[in-house]
């Protein structure tokens, strides 16, 4: 399946209702079970228990305020075994593409969360208050972006006053705040390089001070240098350090 061909849909919300269903067997080794899997009671039929069904409501993304569409959830995640017929892999690579656009949204409904949009949340824009908001959430759109693209045949559909004002202010607050993030991303560079220049110039140093020889580092000392020194400090001889053996052979000759 294409990347073109993938299901571009926009998230109206969940919703819960409660039906008598037959209850499917969880232990079908130990449970009365019927061939599909339901549970069955002493006469033989299905048990049938008031059962929650959640629903997905969505709209084509090129159309939020256009026909809305009411799925049971449960049918919409793509199973493999279940599409079996599926012989070009055609209809399970649609519902697996639909499905990883729902799934992040429905896990944050069933967690009691906001469902996240896809933009720039409409709380984030200050010039909305909540009944305005509150709205817009209604007609289906979740985001700043999906005001600023409403296209002219939808804007009656959306029950507030001025809206081509609210679509040209919402196309300059995106701008100026991608601004404000291009901004926000240069400085974060600049301090960075910055930084790395600052550790350039340590691990200079650092090199440096391994590599050179200190300036008052005193050769080594050969052992008959030693010698001759231990000697000389045991007679208390004053010498100078920077003597060669022979001149501190002839300073103990001379004491002597």
């Amino acid at each position: 399946m294409a990347e073109n061909d993938k299901p571009v849909i926009r998230l109206i919300g969940f919703r819960t209702t409660y039906e008598k269903l037959p209850v499917r067997s969880t232990d079908p080794l130990k449970d009365k079970a019927d061939p599909q899997g339901f549970l069955l009671n002493e006469a033989g039929k299905r048990i049938i228990e008031p059962q929650e069904v959640d629903w997905a409501i969505y709209a084509p993304g090129h159309s939020p305020l256009g026909t809305h569409t009411v799925e049971r959830v449960k049918h919409l995640i793509p199973d493999p075994e279940r599409h079996g017929d599926d012989l070009d892999g055609t209809k399970l690579a649609f519902m697996t593409a639909r499905w990883e656009k729902i799934k992040p949204a429905y896990e944050a409904w069933k967690a009691g969360k906001e469902l996240p949009a896809s933009g720039t949340p409409l709380t984030a824009w200050p010039a909305l208050n909540e009944e305005q908001v509150r709205i817009f959430r209604q007609v289906g759109i979740q985001s700043v972006e999906e005001i600023r693209d409403l296209a002219e045949t939808q804007i009656g559909r959306v029950p507030l006053p001025s809206m081509r004002d609210l679509i040209k202010q919402a196309g300059v607050f995106l701008g100026n705040l991608d601004s404000s993030a291009a901004a926000e991303r240069e400085a974060k560079k600049d301090e960075e390089i910055s930084d790395l220049k600052e550790r350039l110039v340590e691990l200079e140093k650092l090199l440096d001070s391994r590599t050179k020889p200190a300036a008052t580092a005193e050769p080594p000392a050969s052992e008959e240098l030693a010698s001759l020194r231990a000697e000389l400090d045991a007679k208390g001889i004053a010498y100078d350090r920077r003597w060669a053996a022979p001149k501190l052979r002839a300073a103990l000759a001379e004491a002597a």
